[in-house]
């Protein structure tokens, strides 16, 4: 059960190692290059102590369910993964109610500029569909049939 809660831990650790990565990326802030690097030591401790675990004691890797930590990490994912494709809505929503995102037609009609969703609202969405489409059928799945 130790390696199973250090693995999980090194997951989440790698999740927010890619958080801090696409934050530094895209606001090139000090606090995103702080947490890149700490989660960076964080996973590299955190994988010299599971490999030393693991050779040192197997039968504890043995003993690891792989098909319930597949669901577990498929249904994260999938919640994740869901959570993003919500955020983008939301936040084409709220422009698209901002009076410089649209004018109205001669008719009435109130028309929405282009300006209202950017590229990288549609990049996140579509690169995020792939991923969500696998580990939600994933998750489904397996929730279905009760294992």
């Amino acid at each position: 059960m130790i390696a199973l809660f250090f693995i999980i831990l090194l997951q989440l650790s790698l999740i927010a190692h890619v958080y801090f990565l696409i934050i530094f990326i895209s606001k090139k802030d000090d606090r995103g290059f702080k947490g890149f690097l700490y989660t960076s030591v964080t996973n590299i401790f955190l994988a010299i102590f599971l490999s030393v675990f693991v050779l040192i004691n197997p039968a504890e890797t043995k003993a690891i369910n792989l098909d319930r930590l597949l669901f577990i990490e498929s249904g994260l994912i999938f919640v994740l993964m869901i959570a993003i494709k919500a955020r983008v809505t939301i936040r084409i929503y709220r422009r698209t109610r901002d009076p410089a995102h649209y004018h109205y037609s001669f008719f009435g009609k109130k028309v929405i500029h282009a300006s209202a969703v950017t590229s990288v609202d549609v990049f996140t969405y579509f690169l995020t569909l792939p991923l969500t489409l696998i580990c939600g059928a994933y998750f489904v799945v397996k929730l279905g049939c009760g294992r």
